[in-house]
């Protein structure tokens, strides 16, 4: 025991000079033994010299306290941003009177949302993996501001269209990386529900867009500026930029993860980063400061070239000439399927195309079953119904007349829908995000996958508004929280170094599939209600069994 203390303090004298003396991490860095090794005695400052440190054993070293809370607010703003511009989207395009929108050009909003998102996830995930996920984060947020207020001010519904996909270019980027650098931050304890929590304030986006339609659309409120006149919709698409505004500024003020900057050899700013985390955790939380481990960087510098057997990237090399830059690319996306990790990539790729396919196919047409039995019809019986409203709703085929248009802007039923709908949601993705670490990811993700499918099946059995509802809502709360869990375990399915690279391109492959799901559903809904239900649902089903195949990584390592 001298011995090793003697070793200590000589490694902390020579060398590193007054900069280690400046990074030597005199923070509660205890790193507990059962977070470690299963059933084994873990690391500790008497064996310290005996065990390398990894990087999993630095995020367990994180205790959480006030700095992984306000980590999962900015997270969280995020995941609101994204809600926000999406759902916003079905707003817009019902209540732009003063722009010439049709029943034929009305759902090429909603797609190039969607094609902006999915061509743009790939790259933006590869992104983060290059440049981390902070830098990356903080350039798709400002897309979404800057796009979203140009949204606002269009002049015609073309331009309009093309601003909406380049904010979708910017989601591409929000949704794969946010979870990426959130879970970096949190020990496998606390990993799952931070990460869940997080996402669950998607729905948040949902409300704030419900609310702010009701409080500025259905009153037809209007600001003139000039000769200009600023009408209901253009002023919610305003105020609409206000959470990314708020996500941009909140993350701003975060560091980089850790993990990220280990791998690529920036160990200064790795153990600067730890420094403030365990500054900012201090002032709330003491019970460890008699405890703690000196981490050295000597120590991070050994990490960072660890853990990299099957990607030897010399970024410092890369950075030389553009055909490395390209290369060095490619390389990430290649080694997705290489053998390695070939199946694991196959499996998860094809479920989330296959839940994209189904929860996202439905819910742009689920407006169709409210109109078809609040009208006193039923989707089971004729054809001619269903042709009438294969829209959103039965108001859709005059959107291009300003009256209904008008008329509608009034109507404040579909935004209280939208508010039960979103309110069910929230309760019921709390009841689940707490319980996420208790039965595992797999076995939550695909119980929650199959009674997805269930009440999918069941709103087509019933015929009555009320039924529909109820089942809506379930659908709204199941699907919700399953999406959480299936976020949270593709992060934690690859290590830090594919992490982005392989939620960027899920994320592409996922969105390809709610294009698809998207317009399919509209199609067949002219040929009645059962063919399309009957195949989402059947989707939901297949991807729930699929996911049974997939490794559960409750408390894994993830490196």
């Amino acid at each position: 025991m001298n011995s090793h203390t003697a070793d200590v303090q000589m490694t902390s004298s020579i060398s590193e000079g007054d900069k280690h003396d400046e990074f030597t991490d005199k923070t509660n860095l205890l790193i507990e033994s059962k977070s470690l090794l299963s059933g084994d005695s873990g690391f500790t400052t008497e064996n310290a010299g005996n065990k390398q440190l990894n990087i999993d054993d630095i995020a367990e070293s994180l205790h959480c306290g006030l700095f992984q809370f306000l980590c999962n607010i900015a997270c969280g703003l995020c995941f609101t941003a994204e809600g926000l511009i999406i759902q916003s989207t079905s707003i817009i395009v019902m209540s732009a009177c003063d722009l010439d929108i049709t029943t034929q050009n009305r759902i090429w909003l909603s797609m190039s949302l969607l094609i902006g998102i999915a061509i743009s996830s790939a790259f933006w995930g590869r992104l983060g993996d290059s440049f981390g996920r902070r830098r990356v984060l903080l350039v798709a947020l400002s897309i979404n501001v800057i796009f979203t207020i140009a949204a606002a001010l269009s002049y015609d519904y073309p331009m309009l269209v093309m601003m909406t996909f380049l904010n979708g270019l910017g989601c591409g980027g929000v949704l794969p990386v946010t979870l990426t650098y959130a879970i970096e931050f949190f020990p496998r304890k606390y990993r799952g529900i931070s990460a869940s929590a997080s996402n669950a304030y998607w729905c948040f986006g949902n409300i704030y867009a419900a609310l702010m339609a009701l409080w500025i659309i259905t009153p037809s409120i209007s600001i003139s500026i000039g000769n200009k006149t600023l009408v209901g919709w253009r002023i919610f698409t305003l105020v609409c930029a206000i959470p990314p505004l708020l996500a941009l500024i909140c993350l701003s003020l975060m560091p980089n993860s850790p993990r990220f900057l280990i791998k690529r050899g920036q160990s200064e700013k790795a153990l600067q980063v730890l420094h403030k985390i365990h500054r900012i955790n201090a002032r709330c939380c003491h019970k460890h400061n008699n405890q703690s481990v000196d981490i050295k960087l000597s120590d991070l510098s050994t990490m960072a070239d660890s853990d990299n057997s099957d990607v030897n990237e010399n970024y410092h090399d890369a950075a030389n000439s553009f055909t490395s830059r390209i290369r060095n690319a490619l390389r990430q996306y290649v080694l997705l399927y290489s053998t390695k990790w070939r199946k694991r990539t196959l499996l998860v790729t094809t479920t989330w195309i296959l839940f994209c396919f189904c929860t996202n196919g439905l819910w742009l047409w689920l407006p169709t079953f409210f109109a078809l039995n609040t009208q006193g019809g039923n989707c089971h019986h004729s054809q001619s119904s269903i042709n009438s409203t294969s829209g959103l709703n039965t108001s859709t085929q005059a959107l291009n007349q300003t009256q209904s248009c008008i008329a509608r802007t009034h109507d404040t039923t579909i935004y209280r829908d939208l508010l039960l709908t979103t309110f069910s949601s929230i309760i019921i993705e709390a009841i689940f995000i707490p319980i996420i670490n208790l039965s595992g990811r797999r076995l939550l993700f695909g119980g929650l996958a199959t009674a997805t499918s269930i009440c999918i099946f069941c709103m087509w059995l019933v015929n009555t508004p009320t039924g529909i509802l109820i089942f809506s809502c379930l659908f709204a709360g199941l699907s919700g929280s399953a999406w959480n869990i299936l976020n949270v375990w593709t992060s934690e399915l690859y290590p830090t170094h594919l992490r982005s690279t392989s939620n960027g391109w899920i994320n592409f492959c996922g969105r390809i599939g709610a294009i698809i799901g998207t317009m399919s559903f509209g199609l067949l809904l002219k040929y009645g209600c059962n063919l399309p239900v009957i195949i989402v649902g059947a989707a939901c089903a297949i991807a729930a069994g699929l996911s049974f195949i997939l490794p559960d990584t409750t408390k894994a390592e993830i490196n």
